[in-house]
């Protein structure tokens, strides 16, 4: 019987102890994908801008399809809560913040601009919906000609 008892005591003592770092490893983990998804964002957009011209009117425009992960909350991740995506007004970036459920955040910085909708538009663009997300990053000209990367979901 207390052969049991201590067997018992001994599995509690190493699941507890067990549970922080699995923890650490689903938040590595989960950093790993969305940073991951955020790099392709960063070549495509940055790919583009280098080596692509927008087209004329009537003509569609250059594009990269990119896909962003967005983890569940599993055994081995953390449930990511969005991406946001905000082009700077002062210069020629933009700032990608994503947001765990339990409230850390993280930012990175791309050396491109990245809007949502409108080429004009300084409105960030925001991915929620968990799982695998198809993004379209297309080359247009805002009001002044510059080119500008515009991200929209597929």
């Amino acid at each position: 019987m207390n052969r049991y008892v201590v067997a018992a005591v001994l599995t509690v003592a190493l699941a507890a102890l067990a549970a922080p770092a699995i923890e650490r490893g689903a938040t590595m983990n989960t950093h790993r994908q969305v940073e991951t998804g955020i790099a392709s964002i960063d070549d495509a957009a940055t790919d583009l801008v280098a080596t692509e011209e927008p087209s004329p009117d009537g003509h569609p425009n250059p594009r990269r399809v990119v896909e962003l992960t967005l983890p569940r909350r599993s055994l081995t991740t953390v449930a990511v809560d969005h991406v946001r995506i905000v082009p700077r007004a002062d210069r020629r970036a933009t700032v990608v913040r994503y947001a765990l459920a339990d409230g850390r955040v993280r930012e990175t910085i791309i050396d491109e601009r990245i809007v949502g909708g409108d080429p004009d538009d300084t409105e960030p663009f925001v991915v929620r919906e968990r799982g695998e997300n198809r993004l379209a990053l297309t080359l247009r000209t805002d009001a002044d000609g510059k080119p500008v990367v515009v991200a929209s979901r597929l």
